[in-house]
């Protein structure tokens, strides 16, 4: 009471001193002090009272007291983890499902929904005609229609016109021409039509321009080591083991292409070294950002050495499927 007396008084001195006064203003503030020390002393004692009790005070009790806390709530932590954990799981699941959708989409099928070179395999080989999705997997349309075009020529041992296949170079600028062509309406395109060495000439671009080669990144180390293999059996069970690895898409795909490239390689008049460095780099490569053509050509006899060895396993590997019934083709141009 005496402090907060004095407090009100050196709060207000404008108020002036209270009733009876305390002779003049000097005396008035010599009055305050006088009041706020007294405070200060009756205090004293109560303080030192609290601090010895605080002295005697056992903390053992209160530190067990604490531990025990701490101790139950990391238990009641623990369970609650536990018991979110399939919860967890199925939010990180759907959060990978997520992630992999966004990076199957890339910028040219937002703006072209006909789009067939530049585009993921599984945008091609999961949906239908429709655009819906399908139940399995297929070989994309645009690819089969290049492949039936180009087997018309098995017959001659894979010779058009007096000269191989795949053993013109592409004019790439007719070629980009007609992948456009493609990509705006391939259902008004006839493949049949087609010069042979120029569907040779699309079909090496439409693999050049996937944005993940068709036996994908991850792959890569696993197939160069099936390639060194001892033996060709031992080199067959290397890579049945990481074809098994690979996505339903990319399966489907890997089983309709490399034993094309393989009967081209054996049955066609190209050797199998020329087929390899032909297709090698565009089925397996690995990952590389900086210096990616400096990195391709270091890499380029590994590649071409494990597509050989790819071609040799081929009929262990992808035994022969039933021919797909041949779609129709447009009768325009």
């Amino acid at each position: 009471a005496q402090a907060q007396e004095a407090g009100t008084m050196a709060e207000n001195p404008a108020a002036g001193p209270p009733k009876g006064g305390f002779g003049g203003f000097g005396g008035f503030f010599a009055k305050a002090q006088q009041l706020a020390t007294q405070a200060v002393e009756n205090a004293r004692p109560v303080a030192e009272k609290v601090k010895e009790r605080a002295a005697q005070l056992d903390t053992t009790k209160v530190r067990e007291v604490v531990q025990q806390a701490g101790a139950q709530a990391q238990e009641a932590l623990q369970r609650a983890q536990t018991a979110a954990e399939p919860q967890l799981a199925q939010a990180r699941a759907l959060a990978d499902k997520q992630a992999s959708n966004l990076a199957k989409v890339n910028a040219k099928t937002f703006l072209n929904a006909n789009a067939q070179f530049g585009v993921p395999i599984e945008n091609l080989s999961e949906r239908g005609d429709d655009g819906l999705p399908l139940a399995a997997p297929r070989v994309p349309p645009v690819l089969e229609k290049m492949l039936s075009r180009l087997e018309t020529t098995q017959a001659d041992g894979f010779v058009s016109e007096g000269r191989p296949v795949f053993s013109l170079p592409a004019d790439q600028q007719a070629t980009r021409a007609l992948a456009k062509a493609i990509d705006t309406n391939m259902a008004t395109f006839n493949f049949a039509n087609r010069d042979v060495h120029t569907v040779a000439a699309l079909l090496r671009q439409f693999l050049v321009e996937l944005p993940e080669p068709v036996l994908t990144w991850q792959l890569y180390d696993a197939l160069i080591a099936a390639s060194q293999c001892a033996s060709e059996a031992e080199a067959a069970a290397a890579f049945r083991a990481a074809v098994d690895r690979l996505p339903p898409a990319n399966k489907v795909v890997a089983a309709r292409l490399v034993p094309f490239i393989a009967r081209v390689a054996q049955e066609g008049k190209l050797d199998v070294g020329t087929i390899s460095l032909s297709f090698g780099p565009s089925l397996m490569r690995p990952k590389r950002k900086e210096g990616a053509l400096r990195s391709l050509m270091e890499d380029l006899p590994a590649i071409c050495a494990a597509m050989e060895s790819l071609i040799a396993c081929s009929p262990a590997l992808f035994p022969p499927q039933p021919a797909a019934p041949a779609a129709a083709e447009p009768e325009a141009a």
